[in-house]
């Protein structure tokens, strides 16, 4: 008798939750209007409000209707769910959005479309769209003497922007599905120390040239799961952060996308890596016109470790100077950062067409041990000389001459500086066949990324310089094992080593 009164009771208890979860606001309900005009922030709040009260609920934007807005507060156990067909736009008045708090650095304002602080079970789902309506943000494109429009040349930001555009700020069981996301004012999907999130089948549509338009940021979050996402952007496309406001970065993935950026397509750190990251899987991504298709970057004392990247393809055609397919590196932000270290890095099944280099470089007191790459393919249209841009890098994801006084222009396919434990093993290189180099690759205008330096090559030659197939200085430990691999020309050696007690097996 007891067992039936208690599976009686838990039964009770999931029809009740069942039901709770099956509860249903609409804006309209609350005076919105949806028309693209008509302030709609005050009915959508009280929509939200409302199943908050009720312990938890659907709010829904139908279709069709634009839905004007202001900051949006959501709340745990609320799912905001914005119909296919329907579009929640951001205001293009600042003044319609709540000033919350001040972040970090000019990127993370205290402006945003929608705003969670210590929730949980929230979900922002729905076929529909989310508009940052950003251009309201932008300075007005670069125009030239006779009034057109001059591009390549990135948008500069107005001092105050709606940035990130979504704030997920200390939360527990977040959920992000199927949405898509477009032209936010700077930042666009920001995860900030939060616990369990899932970001699932959203698509992300910015302007190409958008500024410091971040798609994905995941700072001081553990246990998030990104998967089956379509991202075009200008900044990093996802990105992983610690900074001295934030906790530590733990047990992320990221699997089965699709990206276009100008920057990097997956990236860990940057300035913003004070704090420790463990526990990282990038897999089964397409990444296109990207300037770095992997970057790993330390510069603030953090430490890196365990980390599995796999069954990539990417090419580096992006319309600047030092593109690089995979970059690793070690160094310091200002004279007081703390050294820090990147280890346990395995990158493996790994596809690139690029005119560029691998880089792998750690400074005078940092660590980077125990990396392989291993089945690494890299395809050359083109072969870009880096030496005459060397000079004047301005460039804080670049290594610095101070640092590193050759690998900055070291000519080979993989250049690696003071590594320990370093294995390069299958590594296939095609180098360019003939001196056509594809049109899509004859950009008019190469821009260095950190600076307003631009560069205009000589696309009549395919080989601006001839490379080996490895570079390295300061190894130790290891092994080399690329018999697939061959230098572009005979007159270059395969391997270029320097104070390198590593072994080459072929």
């Amino acid at each position: 008798m007891y067992r039936i009164l208690l599976f009686s009771l838990c039964w009770c208890t999931l029809l009740a939750g069942s039901a709770l979860a099956q509860q249903v606001f609409s804006v309209k309900q609350y005076g919105a209007a949806g028309d693209g005009k008509t302030l709609d922030k005050k009915a959508i709040q009280q929509a939200v409000d409302a199943a908050a009260r009720r312990g938890g609920g659907t709010v829904v934007l139908p279709a069709p209707g634009v839905y004007l807005s202001g900051t949006i507060h959501l709340r745990s156990h609320v799912e905001l769910h914005i119909e296919a067909g329907a579009t929640l736009l951001g205001s293009p008045r600042i003044e319609d959005y709540d000033s919350i708090r001040w972040g970090h650095n000019a990127d993370r304002q205290p402006y945003h479309l929608l705003y969670a602080d210590s929730c949980s079970n929230l979900s922002i789902t729905g076929k529909g769209t989310i508009d940052g309506n950003g251009e309201s943000f932008w300075q007005p494109y670069e125009k030239d003497a006779a009034g057109n429009m001059v591009i390549p040349r990135w948008l500069l930001p107005k001092p105050r922007k709606v940035s990130p555009l979504i704030e997920i700020y200390r939360c527990f069981n977040t959920t992000i599905r199927d949405v898509t996301v477009k032209t936010g004012g700077g930042w666009n999907v920001h995860l900030y120390n939060c616990d369990v999130a899932k970001i699932n089948g959203i698509n992300i549509d910015n302007n190409i040239y958008s500024p410091n338009s971040d798609r994905i940021d995941i700072t001081g979050s553990s246990d998030v799961i990104i998967s089956d996402c379509y991202i075009k952007t200008c900044d990093d496309a996802i990105c992983l952060k610690t900074t001295e406001d934030s906790r530590t970065v733990h047990r992320v993935t990221v699997t089965n996308c699709v990206i276009e950026t100008l920057c990097v397509g997956l990236k860990m750190g940057c300035t913003e890596s004070n704090k420790d990251m463990t526990d990282v899987t990038f897999s089964n991504c397409v990444i296109n016109k990207s300037s770095r298709a992997i970057g790993i970057y330390v510069k603030d004392g953090a430490v890196y470790d365990r980390i599995n990247i796999t069954n990539i393809v990417a090419n580096t055609n992006a319309p600047l100077i030092f593109n690089r397919p995979i970059q690793l590196m070690v160094n310091a932000l200002t004279p007081n950062s703390k050294p820090g270290a990147i280890r346990n890095v395995s990158i493996s099944n790994f596809t690139c067409e690029t005119e560029g280099r691998i880089l792998m470089t750690c400074y005078e007191g940092g660590l980077i041990e125990n990396v392989t790459l291993r089945d690494i393919r890299l395809s050359y249209p083109m072969i870009e000389d880096p030496r005459p841009m060397v000079a004047g890098s301005g460039s804080s994801q670049f290594p610095k001459l101070s640092d590193h006084p050759e690998a900055p222009g070291a000519l080979a396919a993989v250049v690696a500086d003071n590594i320990r434990n370093l294995v390069i093993d299958n590594l296939q290189v095609n180098w360019p066949a003939t001196d056509t180099i594809p049109a899509s690759w004859r950009h008019a205008e190469r821009i260095e990324n950190g600076s307003k330096r631009i560069h205009r090559f000589d696309y009549s030659k395919a080989r601006q310089t001839e490379m080996s197939v490895f570079w390295g200085n300061r190894l130790q430990g290891g092994y080399l094992n690329n018999i697939m691999a061959a230098p572009s020309a005979n007159t270059a050696p395969k391997y270029v080593l320097h104070n390198a007690d590593i072994r080459v097996l072929y």
